[in-house]
């Protein structure tokens, strides 16, 4: 294919993306019920043949995908050739760009977890904050109480693998509860390359393209059954954040395993947490003198763990990943992570009047 010819492909394939983007925002609740149940089966498929091996499939042909780049631009520099392999370069981003879109990327303009679930969420005061985040203290309080601790107090997990082969159980259990939940059809793995998520900030990924669902092993013990659900909310086609997270909370309170219901109240707490934080300092201060010293202690551990990879290299990570966002309606960007303190509040005060 000529150069014209590969930049007039790209053009159409940006078309393409544009109008499945605009019939995404547009299109009425109803019609996802069609498309997520089109991409449930497309990712099955993915998911199913990339399922036969342990590591991350996506992360190989990522690399294939670099060296072939790296490659044939040594060889069109050598011929001259450098806008040949530009076009190249632009026809494979576009066709990836819409691919991502088609197979996956529209959930981000579908129902949330909270609209499937009848669950609403509203402005919320100071005190409905306190409240629920001195309920979710005293969750965590009570489940760290099952788990075993180091020298220094910090929660002990068991490791990455044993850990993966649980991960899904809780969504067995949600799927039989609520209609807008399936059981998790593939397996977590392992992100091969983590030095480089760390720095980047990145705990976890969803890839459309070959159905994993990737943790980052580096991730905060106390924090990893936690995350290892979120990136199989995404596969559950939630595609916003806090949405991912809200499931991820849920799914890890249906487990029948500790480390995981302990992942998830832990997890619960520091959202609502961070939440009173941002309203009243003082009330948070109460709140934190609540937890347990060891809840306290996976939270002191966690900060410890995460700060020596800040740097420049997160915070371009981070500015990405909120444009991303953002280019998907998710108008909170990076902000929408902890959004999930919304959901948490109101499932509190549902179960409070119930």
């Amino acid at each position: 294919m000529k150069t014209i010819s590969r930049v007039i492909f790209s053009a159409i394939l940006l078309v393409l993306t544009g109008l499945l983007l605009a019939i995404g925002a547009a299109a009425p609740a109803p019609m996802f019920d069609y498309y997520q149940e089109f991409s449930q089966k497309a990712l099955s498929v993915l998911s199913g043949l990339t399922g036969v091996v342990p590591f991350a499939v996506w992360e190989v042909l990522a690399l294939l995908l670099i060296l072939w780049a790296i490659y044939t631009l040594i060889e069109c520099l050598r011929r001259g050739r450098v806008l040949r392999w530009l076009s190249g370069v632009l026809v494979t981003v576009c066709t990836l760009v819409l691919l991502f879109v088609a197979l996956w990327g529209l959930n981000h303009f579908g129902p949330t977890v909270g609209e499937r679930m009848g669950l609403e969420t509203r402005p919320y005061s100071v005190d409905e904050v306190y409240e629920a985040a001195l309920w979710y203290a005293e969750q965590a309080n009570t489940l760290a109480t099952q788990m075993p601790t180091d020298s220094q107090n910090v929660t002990q997990f068991s490791d990455f693998s044993t850990l993966a082969k649980s991960a899904g159980k809780g969504y067995t259990v949600l799927s039989r509860q609520y209609d807008c939940f399936t059981e998790a059809g593939a397996t977590v793995k392992k992100l091969t390359a983590w030095p480089l998520y760390s720095y980047s900030g990145i705990t976890g990924i969803f890839i459309p393209f070959t159905g994993e669902s990737n943790v980052n092993p580096d991730t905060y013990a106390a924090s990893l059954p936690f995350t290892m659900c979120h990136e199989l909310a995404h596969r559950q086609g939630y595609a916003a954040e806090d949405d991912a997270n809200f499931c991820a909370y849920l799914a890890c309170m249906a487990s029948d395993n500790v480390e995981f219901r302990y992942s998830g109240a832990y997890s619960a707490f520091v959202y609502c947490y961070n939440a009173l934080h941002s309203a009243d300092r003082e009330l948070a201060a109460q709140v934190w003198e609540t937890a347990s010293e060891q809840v306290r202690a996976d939270c002191a551990a966690a900060n410890t763990h995460y700060a020596k990879y800040e740097g420049k290299v997160q915070e371009v990570a981070q500015e990405a990943n909120d444009a991303y966002l953002k280019a998907f309606d998710q108008e909170d960007g990076v902000q929408s992570y902890g959004a999930v303190a919304d959901y948490l509040i109101a499932l509190y005060l549902a179960q409070k009047t119930a």
